[in-house]
């Protein structure tokens, strides 16, 4: 049977919670243990369904101080029920102990808080494409810029409106996030950015696009489809800068055209006119020569491109690796998360320990020194 992700993300915050509920004495845990666990159950679930996982995490935030105070309040008062007035300054005061206890508390509370949020936060998978990039041709020495140009591109509109049209994320991601409404692109745009992770491949010519999602598959789904749109744009920008020439020649060539029309129709008015010189005729026919013979290797130019566009060329992005869904997913990182606790854990501890100790010590010399005078 299948779990649902969100009944297990708040049962292990409920059952943090109700290992956490120990601080407190026992007597005081029998009473109000179950009232207090049914509180955080409710406010659990509120916070769960008003934001997820951002909002459990506010709850814990504003729970755990709390939580900490009240239980040192509930421990010493059980403390003067138990001993004398005598008894509990002598076990209150001393200086180890006082150590001792700061620093289990709030050791522990450390370390419980950053498995709960650890445990809490959810889940993310990602899956990288990998492609090598090429400049456009003529390219004219090394271009330093070339490789973040073409990351602006792979964030631009250009290329993720295609992403969005062809995922369909702007219905997708408003079903599952915003309760079906349907997001503007401009919105999905921004979400999928903030999702997105750029970045060259040392020692070569390859870029790596790693895409990040709750989904595994949408993570490569995402990931392969940022890859196709950049290489589909790089390639039809190709085309239309070579139908541009084209069409430029083309202008070109019709304007020639109709300058040699124009050069042999005055030419031939030039050479009935009496008193022309041979010398001047036969020079305006090499120019007519030189022109017609440009305009042929302008035709030519023409037909050259004409042909090349029929034939497939050399992509300047060639996919080297698609993206695969993740196994396991990579965020949060669960080990490094609660050893980065138990480290400050351990710091915290030892500092409000030992300055506890600190206060401790100088109340008992204090109360030695009434005793001595006394």
């Amino acid at each position: 049977m299948t779990i649902n992700p969100d009944n297990r993300v708040l049962a292990v915050s409920q059952k943090v919670y109700g290992w956490l509920l120990r601080a407190y004495p026992p007597r005081h845990r029998a009473e109000y243990g179950p009232a207090m666990a049914q509180l955080f159950r409710d406010q659990g679930r509120d916070a769960w369904a008003e934001s997820r996982g951002r909002g459990l995490v506010k709850l814990w935030l504003r729970v755990l101080p709390d939580l900490v105070k009240t239980s040192i309040i509930e421990r010493l008062a059980a403390l003067t029920a138990r001993k004398s007035m005598t008894d509990k300054i002598a076990s209150l005061v001393q200086p180890r102990t006082v150590f001792l206890r700061t620093f289990v508390v709030v050791f522990l509370i450390t370390v419980l808080m950053s498995v709960a949020i650890t445990y809490i936060l959810p889940e993310s998978y990602a899956s990288t494409t990998r492609m090598k990039v090429e400049n456009d041709p003529p390219t004219t020495g090394y271009d330093p810029y070339f490789i973040q140009t073409q990351f602006e591109i792979m964030q631009s509109e250009l290329v993720l409106d295609r992403v969005i049209d062809k995922l369909n994320l702007n219905v997708e991601w408003g079903k599952r996030y915003f309760a079906g409404k349907t997001l503007k692109s401009v919105e999905t745009r921004e979400i999928l950015r903030g999702r997105l992770g750029l970045a060259p491949v040392r020692n070569s010519q390859l870029v790596a696009i790693t895409a990040y999602s709750d989904d595994s598959h949408e993570a490569a789904s995402i990931a392969n489809a940022i890859g196709q749109a950049y290489q589909d744009y790089r390639e039809d920008a190709r085309s239309a800068a070579e139908a541009k020439g084209l069409d430029v020649l083309q202008q070109e060539y019709k304007e020639e055209e109709e300058q040699i029309r124009q050069f042999q129709t005055e030419l031939a008015a030039r050479t009935q006119e009496s008193g022309v010189s041979a010398q001047f005729v036969a020079g305006k026919q090499q120019e007519l020569a030189q022109l017609s013979e440009s305009h042929k290797q302008l035709y030519a130019k023409i037909h050259a491109g004409q042909m090349a566009a029929k034939f497939p060329k050399r992509g300047l992005v060639q996919i080297t690796d698609t993206a695969e869904p993740g196994r396991a997913p990579v965020r949060p990182n669960k080990t490094l998360n609660i050893v980065v606790g138990v480290v400050v854990g351990t710091i915290l501890a030892a500092v409000a320990g030992g300055l506890s100790a600190f206060i401790a010590l100088h109340f008992v010399k204090r109360k030695n020194l009434k005793v001595t005078a006394g």
